[in-house]
C-alpha cells in the first residue's frame, strides 16, 4: 500500500507563478510540496520583464536582490526598451516614444523598479531561493489524479521512473499553465475572447550585432512581401525571438518546420545568408480566457491556469505572481486558525476583476502603434480606453469582504483605479522612504502579519493592537511615522491605516476604523462572523504541528 504524505499545501506547476507561490508560502511558514512534470525549464524566453509591483512582492520575501543580480547578466549589450518598425531589421526605424519615457519618469513612487529578466533566467533563481529555504520542489513529478472533499485534497503523483505516491493536502494551488489539467478536470469554464492573431514563436541564436549597429529595442515590427511579424530582444546580441504571423485558416504550426522558419527569419533580418540556429519554437495566439471560478472547494487556480491573454503590456506573468501573493497569506491565516473560511472567498472577489482588466488592456494593444501609445487617425477611441502600466499593476483597489467597505452607492468606492496612492481603502500602501539612506520603505513594514501605520504616535492604537492581537490571534505590528506620512496619506495627527499582510490598506481611521473597534474589524476582515469563537494567539500556535519558533507577532514602533 502506498503511504500517504500529509502537507498543508500542494502546488502543482513549477513555472513563474508556482515558484512564486512556493516562496510566499515559505515566507508565511506554511509547509508545501511543489510538483512539476518538467525536469528542465522551457528554452522559450516567455515573459521578459517584472513590473515594479512584482519586484515589490519579491522584495517583501527577500528575493529581490538575487533577481536583480541575475538581471545584470541578462543583456550582453545595450539596454531594454524602445520600438522599431520596417521591412527588415536593416531598414527598421525607431518610433518616437518620448511620451512613454516621460510617463515612466513620473511613475508611482516605489522602493523597487521594473526589472528585465526573461522567464527562462528568472525561474532558476526562484527555484534556487526556494530550495535554500527548505522548500520541497519535485521536478519530474506529475500530478496524475486528484480527489477533493470537504476536508482536503488527495493527490496521486508519478515520478519519471513510473513510481506513484500519494499526498493528502489541505489545499491545492493549480499553477499548471494555460492548458491546466486541474482546471479541465474540475470542468471550470470561463470568459473568452477569440484570437485576432496567430504566431509561431521561433527562439533562435543568430548574431545581429553587425546588422543592428548598436540599435536596441524591445519589439520591432517587420512587414514585407514574404513575412509579417515581430522581433523581440532576449540578450541584444545573439538570442532573439521571432514571432512569425500566420493564417490558421490556410496553415497550421506543422507547416513551419525549422527550415521554413529560418528562411522567413532571414527575410525579416534582411541578410539572406546569415547563420541561424532554431533553439525552440511553439505556436500561440492572442485569444483571452478568464476562468469563471478561481476556487472550487479546496482547489485554487492561479496564473495562466486562471487567465491567459495577449502578451502586450507584459501583464500575464506579473498578474499571476500577484494572484499567488494575494492567495497565500489568506491560506496561511486559515491554516493557522486566525482566518475564517470566508476569507478564502475574497481571493476570487479581488483577483478575477484584475485578470479581466489585464486581458482587456492587452487586447487594446493589438495594433503596434496603439501598443506604444502612438496616436493615428484610426485609434483615438482605443487609446482613450487604455490605462497606464501603473494603473493596471499598482494603482488599483480591491473591493471584497477582506477590506473595509463604504456604502455600495459611493461612486468613489466602486472606481477600480486611483490617480494617486494615498492610502485609500483597498489600495497598495503608499511608498515613503523612512531613512536618509533610502534602505527602508513603508512597504517594508508590511507582513507577514497585519500592520498599523500611525501619523504620529498614539497610545490608544498601541493598546488597541495589543488587545486585538490577544483576542484574535492575528499578528499586528504598530509603527508611528512622522508628519510626512500624514501628508502622504491625508491622515490627521494620530490617524492610522490598518494594512494587510499583502500591503493593501484594509481600513482607515477616518473611514470607520477606531481603536475601540479594532478587534471587531479584524474579525470581519479575516472572515469570521460576529458570534464565531476565535482561537487565541497561544491556542493557534498549539494547533499548528508544522509551526516554527517564530513569534506570533509584536507591537512595535518606528518613527521617521
Amino acid at each position: 500500500m502506498t503511504p500517504t504524505q500529509r502537507i498543508p499545501v500542494l502546488v502543482v506547476g513549477g513555472g513563474l507563478v508556482g515558484l512564486s507561490a512556493a516562496l510566499f508560502l515559505e515566507y508565511h511558514d506554511v509547509p508545501y510540496v511543489l510538483v512539476e512534470k518538467r525536469t528542465t525549464a522551457s528554452a522559450l524566453p516567455k515573459a521578459r520583464g517584472l513590473h515594479t509591483r512584482t519586484s515589490e512582492l519579491f522584495r517583501q520575501v527577500g528575493v529581490e536582490e538575487p533577481v536583480k543580480r541575475a538581471a545584470v547578466t541578462a543583456l550582453r549589450a545595450g539596454s531594454f526598451g524602445g520600438a522599431s518598425r520596417g521591412t527588415s531589421l536593416i531598414t527598421a526605424e525607431p518610433l518616437d516614444l518620448s511620451h512613454l519615457r516621460a510617463a515612466m519618469a513620473a511613475a508611482d513612487p516605489s522602493p523597487s523598479q521594473f526589472c528585465f529578466l526573461p522567464q527562462v533566467l528568472l525561474e532558476p533563481v526562484l527555484a534556487k531561493q526556494a530550495r535554500e529555504r527548505g522548500g520541497d520542489l519535485r521536478f519530474g513529478v506529475e500530478l496524475i489524479d486528484f480527489e477533493t472533499d470537504d476536508a482536503g485534497v488527495t493527490a496521486t503523483l508519478r515520478d519519471e521512473s513510473g513510481r506513484s505516491s500519494v499526498i493528502r493536502a489541505d489545499y491545492l494551488i493549480a499553477a499548471d499553465g494555460a492548458a491546466s489539467p486541474v482546471r479541465r478536470a474540475l470542468g471550470i469554464a470561463g470568459w473568452e475572447l477569440p484570437p485576432t492573431r496567430h504566431y509561431i514563436n521561433a527562439f533562435v541564436r543568430t548574431d545581429l550585432t553587425g546588422v543592428l549597429g548598436g540599435r536596441t529595442f524591445s519589439q520591432c515590427e517587420i512587414s514585407n512581401d514574404t513575412m509579417r511579424g515581430l522581433v523581440l530582444s532576449k540578450n541584444n546580441t545573439d538570442e532573439w525571438s521571432f514571432q512569425l504571423e500566420y493564417d490558421p485558416t490556410r496553415e497550421t504550426a506543422a507547416d513551419y518546420p525549422d527550415e521554413r522558419c529560418i528562411e522567413l527569419i532571414r527575410g525579416a533580418i534582411g541578410v539572406p545568408d546569415i547563420e541561424i540556429e532554431v533553439l525552440a519554437r511553439s505556436a500561440w495566439d492572442t485569444g483571452s480566457f478568464v476562468a469563471d471560478e478561481y476556487r472550487r472547494g479546496r482547489v485554487f487556480l492561479a496564473g495562466d491556469a486562471a487567465h491567459r491573454h495577449a502578451p502586450w503590456g507584459g501583464f500575464g506573468g506579473n498578474t499571476g505572481v500577484a494572484d499567488a501573493h494575494n492567495l497565500v497569506w489568506k491560506l496561511a491565516a486559515v491554516l493557522s486558525g486566525t482566518g475564517g473560511p470566508a476569507l478564502l472567498d475574497s481571493y476570487q472577489a479581488e483577483r478575477w476583476s484584475r485578470a479581466i482588466i489585464a486581458a482587456e488592456q492587452a487586447n487594446l494593444g493589438d495594433d503596434f502603434e496603439t501598443r506604444y501609445g502612438i496616436e493615428t487617425p484610426d485609434n483615438a477611441e482605443i487609446l482613450a480606453r487604455r490605462l497606464d502600466f501603473g494603473a493596471v499593476m499598482s494603482r488599483f483597489r480591491y473591493a471584497s469582504s477582506a477590506v473595509s467597505r463604504k456604502p455600495a452607492d459611493c461612486i468613489e468606492w466602486v472606481e477600480p483605479h486611483v490617480d494617486r496612492l494615498t492610502g485609500q481603502v483597498g489600495t497598495r500602501l503608499p511608498h515613503l522612504w523612512l531613512d536618509a539612506e533610502h534602505t527602508t520603505s513603508t512597504l517594508d513594514l508590511c507582513g507577514p502579519g497585519y500592520a498599523i501605520l500611525i501619523a504620529g504616535n498614539s497610545a490608544a492604537w498601541r493598546d488597541a493592537a495589543a488587545d486585538a492581537q490577544r483576542a484574535t490571534g492575528v499578528e499586528i505590528a504598530v509603527h508611528g511615522l512622522g508628519a510626512e506620512w500624514g501628508a502622504r496619506t491625508d491622515l490627521p495627527e494620530g490617524g492610522a491605516l490598518l494594512v494587510r499582510p499583502d500591503g493593501h490598506v484594509a481600513a482607515r481611521s477616518d473611514e470607520g476604523l477606531y481603536p475601540r473597534s479594532l478587534a471587531t474589524t479584524l474579525r470581519s476582515l479575516m472572515g469570521w462572523s460576529a458570534d464565531a469563537q476565535l482561537p487565541s494567539a497561544r491556542s493557534t500556535e498549539r494547533a499548528l504541528p508544522w509551526a516554527t519558533a517564530r513569534s506570533t507577532g509584536s507591537v512595535s514602533g518606528r518613527s521617521a
